[in-house]
């Protein structure tokens, strides 16, 4: 049975973007380092030393994987924390060399996880230009490197892949700008596991990845930071790794991390070609149906992560649609789950040139990776039925 289809409760969850389910054998190596490593990394101890080498062997995997040096893996939290210690770790580094702060450099289209702490140094007086994005949400990398070019001191921020619209963003441009004087973080979090790695996010000096997007347990992510970069610790006390992180490591989720992103990268190219398809075979189901206009951003799915669909429904009460969906067993997304709450349009698709209106009515369907053809007609022909009568009682 899928782990994305409960046939017990009739459910289906199209919000993989948002994580996915613990891969069972990198479960099973969780349970099995946390029940038999119980010493701290830090003790001088057997057990102590131990820990310390289950954590290291783990940390110098994820660095083979990724094609960098073990010392540059920092093990945190998740996403979050590493596009927080990055920014912010950068920005106050580069000022204290410098003498002055730093010109930080992003695009609109940033996951809030990134865009808080670029505001919140926009508080503490640092200069914050945000790059507008086009109707995909993709930015104009060749003009942020020009810009980058003309401007020596400046933190850049930029995503690989949109968690919301999938569309891929061209970091080449970027990569070929930034040099010493620069520094410049890539939020990496939707892409692995779903892209072939670009190979210009080894020239950046950060890059944040999160253990959940493609089946580590949730709470641990991967900031790494390239030999080099300048980064000021945001917690300090231990001085655990390299003293870019103070604080108890947890060797299972260490484990876990490494287990789960090499299953991920020699799955990549199959669940690659597998969602691509549920994607086009989803909008032969609209299509058939004859749902009322509808838009799919960005629409070209060479540009796009493979399992994401991000659709518009104009005309439609917005407010009704994820509610809907969800009673009608269907599990999406309006945006970012990290920014999920009250009921409102998405700051990357009204930035995208969307008005209120036909922005709170998008929705994001992103597949996991073992949705199978049978699931898949049911939900197409599910979801069809639903929106034809969304299309009858919630018109603006």
């Amino acid at each position: 049975m899928s782990r994305y289809w409960n046939k017990k409760l009739n459910r289906f969850h199209l919000d993989a973007n948002a994580g996915l389910s613990v891969h069972p054998e990198v479960l099973e190596t969780f349970v099995s380092v946390e029940r038999d490593t119980r010493g701290n990394p830090a003790a001088i101890h057997r057990s102590g030393r131990h820990a310390q080498a289950v954590l290291e062997n783990a940390r110098g995997e994820v660095a083979a994987l990724l094609g960098c040096a073990a010392r540059e893996i920092v093990f945190t939290s998740g996403a979050t924390e590493s596009n927080n210690l990055a920014i912010l770790g950068l920005a106050r580094a580069m000022a204290q060399f410098h003498g002055e702060k730093p010109i930080l450099v992003a695009s609109r289209a940033e996951h809030p996880a990134a865009l808080a702490p670029l505001k919140l140094l926009q508080q503490e007086g640092y200069v914050l230009e945000l790059f507008a994005i086009d109707r995909h949400a993709a930015v104009n990398a060749d003009a942020m490197a020009t810009f980058l070019l003309q401007h020596p001191h400046t933190v850049c921020v930029l995503q690989w892949a949109n968690n919301e619209t999938g569309v891929i963003q061209t970091l080449a441009p970027i990569a070929r700008a930034t040099s010493f004087e620069h520094a410049w973080h890539v939020d990496a979090a939707q892409g692995f596991g779903k892209l072939v790695p670009d190979p210009s996010i080894m020239n950046a000096s950060t890059m944040a990845l999160s253990g959940h997007k493609f089946g580590a347990p949730k709470g641990v992510g991967v900031l790494r930071i390239a030999e080099g970069a300048m980064v000021s610790p945001l917690q300090v006390g231990g001085g655990q790794q390299y003293n870019h992180r103070s604080g108890t490591e947890s060797p299972a989720l260490a484990a876990s991390f490494a287990h789960a992103l090499r299953l991920s990268l020699a799955a990549q190219a199959a669940f690659a070609e597998r969602s691509r398809e549920c994607c086009q075979r989803l909008m032969k189901h609209l299509v058939e149906a004859n749902i009322p206009h509808y838009s799919n951003h960005p629409g070209e799915a060479s540009k796009s992560l493979p399992n994401t669909l991000n659709i518009s429904f104009p005309n439609l009460d917005g407010r009704f649609l994820i509610p809907a969906l969800d009673a009608e067993g269907i599990e999406a997304s309006a945006g970012s789950a990290c920014s999920s709450g009250a009921a409102q349009a998405s700051p990357v698709l009204l930035a995208a040139g969307l008005n209120e209106n036909t922005a709170m009515a998008t929705c994001r369907f992103s597949f996991g990776p073992d949705f199978d053809h049978n699931q898949l007609d049911s939900l197409g022909q599910r979801l069809s039925k639903l929106l034809l009568r969304l299309y009858e009682v919630a018109v603006l």
